[in-house]
């Protein structure tokens, strides 16, 4: 690539009835501070492409990596769903196993305290017959003695 420098030192033959080396040595000088100016502009541009092309490196692996990470917090959230869910499930099975444990007891503590109502309530029957008894007895006996 043609540089200012190449421009500057670059000599040309001269001949009889060639152009005038003033005015072409003017033309020249102006080339050269415009081709400098865009050759600057050209390489500085050339090192903002290098320097976005970098940051854009960076931001595509920043995103591939949160891509990542999210797709790893969804699987640890369906994890803990479904952990979740399992515990769940057996809490719920172990409630009803202790509800059922509870309602058996219930009925066979009911079942044995109607048992026991039912013993004294016999016990009472017997011991208003034996005392009905006795106060047949006693008024037998009072009757008797007159």
């Amino acid at each position: 690539m043609l540089r200012p420098i190449d421009i500057q030192n670059k000599e040309f033959e001269k001949k009889l009835k060639g152009y005038n080396c003033d005015e072409v040595d003017d033309f020249l000088d102006v080339v050269i501070q415009d081709f400098e100016m865009l050759f600057k502009e050209n390489q500085t541009l050339k090192n903002k492409i290098g320097m976005l092309t970098e940051t854009v490196e960076r931001y595509k692996q920043i995103e591939k990596t949160m891509q990542q990470s999210i797709a790893m917090a969804q699987q640890s959230a369906e994890d803990i769903r479904k952990n979740a869910q399992t515990e769940a499930d057996a809490i719920i099975s172990k409630a009803k196993l202790d509800a059922s444990y509870l309602a058996r007891q219930i009925d066979d503590e009911h079942a044995k305290r109607h048992q026991e109502m039912l013993a004294v309530k016999n016990e009472i029957d017997q011991y208003r017959s034996r005392v009905k008894l006795l106060c047949e007895n006693v008024i037998k006996m009072v009757d008797g003695i007159q």
